[in-house]
């Protein structure tokens, strides 16, 4: 089952293990329409840090079409740890007919990422988030954000090293909370 991490700012952070793969979710309410999240959520992945503070280095290797692109990204582990990458393809989908939207991403190999010296490869199985329309009371404009990830760390790691990842990982979803709170607060603040 899943355990709870910790509730941050109304974001419900959970874990559950299966030997050395980790499950992780973060479930919270977005004051903003699905298709501003999904707007934000490209654009935050086009940067260096975007959403995990851990991230080293990040560009994208090749844009397959508007929906697909192939991404490699490496991240700093505490120290005696090597450092770990990733190659990754991204889907983002928004349906008009729901309101429904998704961005999601799952390992891939690329002949432009061979594996790195000093860096342990990762297996993305998968990651990203599910938007949900109309979430919790009062319903529109606003988006529930459900992320998931789950990850082969390709080594042995430590429990403690398991826990801060998925702690790091699992707060995108209050990241973005923040950033359309201080959104609105500003735009209140102009009126």
């Amino acid at each position: 089952g899943w355990e709870l991490v910790k509730d941050a700012e109304g974001v419900r952070i959970s874990s559950k293990a299966k030997d050395k793969i980790t499950l992780v979710k973060g479930v919270g309410v977005v004051e903003a329409p699905v298709s501003d999240v999904l707007e934000y959520l490209i654009h935050v992945r086009d940067q260096t840090k975007g959403l995990d503070s851990t991230g080293i280095a990040h560009k994208m290797l090749e844009g397959i079409d508007d929906r697909h692109c192939v991404w490699h990204t490496s991240y700093k582990m505490p120290w005696p740890m090597d450092a770990r990458d990733c190659v990754w393809m991204s889907f983002d989908y928004y349906d008009p007919a729901t309101g429904e939207g998704a961005s999601l991403g799952r390992s891939v190999k690329h002949r432009l990422a061979p594996e790195q010296r000093g860096h342990v490869r990762v297996d993305m199985l998968h990651c990203g988030c599910s938007l949900e329309p109309g979430a919790g009371p009062g319903g529109a404009g606003r988006t529930k954000v459900t992320f998931l990830a789950q990850g082969d760390a390709k080594a042995n790691v430590p429990s403690w090293a398991i826990s801060n990842a998925t702690s790091n990982q699992a707060m995108r979803v209050v990241k973005i909370k923040q950033h359309f709170e201080s959104r609105r607060v500003a735009l209140q603040a102009r009126a």
